[in-house]
């Protein structure tokens, strides 16, 4: 992390970093098999419900699809720190953000967790681009009305999150809840949220 300027704002990314999915079914990847691969990443790029994406990939919507998506939608859970570290920075003065790519139904769970702690929240289906697309950052800071070296991009995603971050002028630190760790990635890595509250100023 560079410290020489002074971190504004903490932007999260959502699957594998503040949730996780219980009950994973990938409804999306499902209708998007085969020859229809190619149009997947109009599923988090363009505000589509599972009716519309199917349409666009020819197909009709089983029921089937539908209730793996409903499954998936209820079963987000918020990893055991998630709110109590979200509260802590809010309370220590930082602006919070969550910054992820999902489709367009994934987006009601998160702000019915995390809503009341979000000063915004930066969804691909929203803006039209995806991590680790520069273009997905830059309107990452203006909602947060930040320049980029103000805000800690924080995600389980080295490309994305860590690299597509720093890429777009971002700080940035890899989340690795495994603990695995893997050479080259010393001192930017955490293998907790909680270790976020010892690294930043309170």
């Amino acid at each position: 992390m560079n410290r020489t300027r002074a971190i504004k704002a903490v932007a999260f990314d959502a699957f594998g970093t503040v949730v996780e999915i219980v009950d994973e079914r990938r409804p999306y990847v499902q209708i998007a098999r085969g020859p229809r691969a190619g149009v997947l990443a109009s599923s988090i790029t363009r505000p589509l419900d599972l009716a519309a994406f199917a349409d666009l990939c020819g197909v009709q919507p089983s029921l089937e699809w539908k209730a793996d998506l409903e499954a998936e939608l209820a079963s987000i859970r918020a990893f055991a720190e998630s709110r109590e570290v979200l509260i802590a920075l809010r309370r220590a003065g930082y602006r919070v953000a969550l910054a992820s790519n999902l489709a367009q139904p994934y987006a009601a769970p998160l702000e019915a967790l995390f809503a009341d702690l979000l000063d915004c929240a930066c969804f691909s289906f929203e803006i039209g681009a995806a991590k680790p697309d520069p273009a997905f950052y830059r309107a990452l800071c203006l909602q947060l009305d930040c320049v980029p070296a103000e805000i800690l991009m924080v995600g389980d995603s080295w490309r994305s999150d860590y690299e597509g971050a720093r890429g777009a002028g971002l700080q940035a630190l890899h989340l690795d809840r495994c603990g695995v760790g893997r050479a080259g990635r010393e001192g930017a890595t955490i293998t907790d949220l909680r270790r976020l509250l010892d690294i930043l100023p309170a």
